[in-house]
């Protein structure tokens, strides 16, 4: 029997005509007295909400597709952890330590209607996706990046509604850049860029050279039209001791 995951409080929409459903689940998550736990997605993106008194330092676990998000709840108790959806229809599964696994499954009703860019890595280091919305202009109106999330859209069509940490233990880092399809150009060409934010701007062991952590791999996802696309690229390898100049921090996705 499918449970509908009770609701805490309500979840701030990421886009004003955003469509937002709540997960099904297979049965609640054991949280002890006086938790809640909300998962819902809005324009493709899910967000699992848990709250629990007492329970800093629990790891919490999302295993969708090949991906793995993790995170801790914090000393107040609280926990929420986002990531994008890529299909209309979606399997997932939530971990708690201390809890047995909870299967969900959540649709996205409005999936041909969004324009969404995901950036996914799975090396411990932080990578800062940059969007150049067309007739935008770099550092100004436009340019949506994880310091210009654009969270009011005053400054642009879209907003960066996913900005993730720096990945642990084989787990998925991810940023995502999502606007209503509609406000997209028929034309309209975007420019995509990846700032290798833990390497700065000059390259130092091991993030240089030959070490591995050198030239992280990424996966750049872009979803239009409710067509999926998939590119698996290589980040650049610097020199160590190389300075970066910032018109070069910059690496385009081709």
């Amino acid at each position: 029997m499918l449970v509908s995951v009770i609701c805490l409080c309500p979840l701030r929409p990421v886009l004003a005509a955003g469509v937002q459903t709540v997960a099904n689940c297979d049965k609640p998550l054991d949280l002890g007295p006086g938790g809640r736990v909300r998962i819902t997605q809005s324009r493709a993106r899910a967000s699992v909400e848990i709250s629990q008194p007492g329970a800093a330092g629990r790891k919490v676990e999302v295993e969708y597709g090949d991906e793995l998000y993790r995170q801790t709840v914090g000393k107040d108790g609280l926990l929420r952890l986002a990531f994008a959806l890529t299909a209309a229809d979606n399997q997932f599964v939530v971990t708690m330590s201390e809890a047995a696994p909870m299967t969900c499954t959540i649709n996205v009703p409005d999936f041909a209607k969004i324009f969404r860019a995901v950036l996914r890595w799975h090396d411990p280091v932080q990578l800062d996706l940059n969007v150049l919305e067309p007739n935008g202009r770099m550092n100004e109106t436009g340019n949506i990046s994880a310091s210009r999330p654009n969270n009011d859209q005053a400054d642009g069509i879209g907003q960066m509604d996913i900005v993730g940490a720096v990945p642990t233990d084989d787990a998925t880092g991810e940023m995502s850049y999502v606007a209503d399809g509609s406000s997209v150009p028929p034309d309209g060409v975007f420019g995509f860029k990846v700032d290798y934010v833990t390497r700065g701007s000059r390259a130092m062991p091991p993030y240089c050279g030959d070490n591995a952590l050198a030239a992280p791999r990424i996966d750049f996802i872009k979803i239009q039209g409710g067509t999926v696309t998939i590119e698996k690229l290589t980040l650049n390898r610097i020199r160590c001791g190389d300075q970066i100049a910032n018109n070069r921090r910059l690496m385009p996705i081709r």
